[in-house]
């Protein structure tokens, strides 16, 4: 019980997070769609470990791997993606 009531804060505050990231991102000229790239990664990311973790275990590792791709695909967006190329073009005070 107490591993679905941490999954549910996450599924409320990490995609929160998402939100703020992005407002400040904005700026720079994020469009609305990297706000829903991070949103959706996140869900997937915290979904696929609760499965691993709580309800599929025995196949943990599958779920751990699909955990940790929707993770590095948001490291992705932000050291090399979109955030990337919007903090390039924002000039080196942003970068």
């Amino acid at each position: 019980c107490a591993q679905f009531i941490r999954y549910v804060d996450w599924l409320l505050t990490v995609p929160l997070m998402c939100v703020e990231f992005y407002l400040i991102t904005k700026k720079a000229g994020a469009k609305q769609g990297l706000l829903w790239k991070l949103i959706f990664a996140s869900v997937v990311m915290l979904v696929t470990g609760y499965f691993g973790e709580a309800v599929w275990r025995e196949s943990s590792v599958l779920w751990g791997v699909l955990s940790g791709a929707a993770y590095f695909y948001i490291a992705y967006l932000v050291w090399f993606g979109e955030v990337a190329a919007l903090a390039n073009t924002a000039g080196p005070a942003v970068a």
